[in-house]
């Protein structure tokens, strides 16, 4: 009986240290995406601006997208 109490509470150990481990794992995978994320948005958000910004130079739409990295039809929606 005793030998099963143990193996019991040894399982039970297991379980919540692989259980816990999990939760640390996705929440450092979590943030780490998110980071990914935030990083690809202010990317994106900056290639906006420098397209705003050439766009008031007066450059033509085809040169503006090709420097901002973005396509024309996304220039059209500035």
């Amino acid at each position: 009986m005793d030998h099963t109490r143990s193996a019991w509470g040894t399982i039970t150990h297991a379980r919540e240290e692989g259980r816990e481990e999990g939760m640390q794992l996705g929440r450092k995978k979590g943030i780490e995406e998110g980071i990914k994320q935030g990083r690809e948005q202010g990317a994106r958000e900056r290639s906006l601006e420098i397209a705003r910004a050439l766009e008031r130079e007066g450059l033509p739409p085809a040169r503006i997208a090709e420097i901002a990295g973005i396509s024309l039809s996304e220039l059209e929606d500035l």
